[in-house]
């Protein structure tokens, strides 16, 4: 587990429970007010690059210009170095052109998108690449069919934009939070349990919350799994014993889910996050100290 802490005596921290490329899970603590706009600012506020501009040379395709724009637009495009935050002039091109000269349907996807001067190696803007869960190839993002004799001829122009001006600069697919729970059992029942309605409870829990330690007690192993399902409430309740697990929210702790839709890692998309977020406290503090300086003259 990694922690962070925002500033040295902050009450806010974060703590990583779960960290791939695709998904970052963390728990937070801190004001629902700051872990509210973390998520905003993440699903609005991040930067990434999408295709705004599509010139239509030649299309034949079974889809309009207006359809194939559309797809065209919702092919993510990323690349593995970042793109700074005040870049406001990032911007690629990419041709696409395509004939399908055989009887069999030709699939047109992100794969066949190229971008133009010369972009190659690993600071080449591209299409994020997309694997097959079934046998791992390497897959595009399906744009469209081409028939026999069929053709399609486009360039597209890719800008950086954020989420607020279209979904599709959104680099998130869930951006989530949720509390954390307090489970505290009532140590008086407990010492009445047999080793069985012991095990029932554990294993009434469909995330595995629960856990049975070295002297067969039953423990709280996983707090962060926990979605207040109350099946294991329900569990004591059955064995005539309500009071047994007494569950509620943690004050000012929340746990993030955060899956990314590809053009970045989730990870960068919450550190980016968290510096557009200090920009703009920055700047309202700088307003605020430059109205009270005013009001004193």
């Amino acid at each position: 587990m990694y922690k962070y802490n925002f500033e040295q005596n902050s009450q806010h921290r974060i703590e990583i429970l779960e960290l791939s490329d695709e998904k970052c899970k963390f728990s937070f603590e801190g004001d629902l007010s700051i872990a509210n706009a973390i998520r905003r600012v993440m699903i609005a506020e991040v930067p990434v690059m999408a295709i705004h501009f599509v010139d239509i040379i030649e299309n034949t395709s079974p889809l309009s210009d207006e359809f194939l724009a559309q797809r065209l637009a919702k092919c993510m495009i990323g690349k593995l170095m970042q793109i700074p935050l005040d870049d406001q002039k990032t911007k690629v091109v990419f041709t696409l052109r395509q004939k399908n000269l055989n009887d069999a349907p030709l699939e047109i996807t992100s794969q066949h998108l190229e971008p133009e001067f010369g972009q190659v190696g690993e600071m080449a803007i591209r299409p994020v690449r997309m694997f097959s869960p079934i046998n791992g190839k390497e897959v595009g993002i399906p744009i469209t069919r081409l028939g026999k004799n069929q053709s399609v001829h486009v360039r597209c122009h890719a800008l950086k934009g954020f989420g607020k001006m279209h979904a599709k600069w959104t680099p998130i697919n869930i951006a989530t939070f949720r509390h954390e729970a307090e489970l505290n059992f009532d140590h008086s029942q407990t010492q009445s349990l047999s080793l069985f309605e012991k095990q029932s409870i554990r294993d009434s829990c469909p995330m595995n919350v629960f856990a049975m330690d070295a002297n067969q007690d039953l423990i709280v192993n996983a707090i962060e799994k926990c979605v207040f399902c109350e099946e294991c409430i329900r569990c004591a309740e059955s064995m005539k014993k309500p009071r047994l697990i007494k569950m509620q929210h943690k004050k000012n702790k929340y746990i993030f889910t955060v899956e990314s839709a590809g053009q970045l890692k989730a990870a960068d998309i919450v550190q980016k996050a968290l510096i557009v977020l200090r920009k703009k406290v920055d700047e309202i503090s700088q307003d605020l100290s430059f109205a009270q300086q005013q009001q004193q003259i």
